[in-house]
């Protein structure tokens, strides 16, 4: 059975804005730096992570 499964961080690769995933808040969270208010996020959730894990 395959489980589908979302990252618990991430990190803009132009900005540098970190993130965590809240369960109790079921949202993003920013970890220190906001980064560019400006800025259209693109997340380093790739290669490394894979959403589809098989069981």
């Amino acid at each position: 059975m395959a489980e589908i499964r979302a990252p618990k961080e991430r990190t803009c690769t132009q900005c540098g804005r970190s993130e965590r995933w809240d369960e109790d808040a079921g949202n993003w969270r920013v970890d220190d730096e906001v980064g560019d208010v400006y800025c259209v996020h693109s997340w380093d959730v790739t290669g490394s992570f894979t959403p589809v894990e098989e069981s």
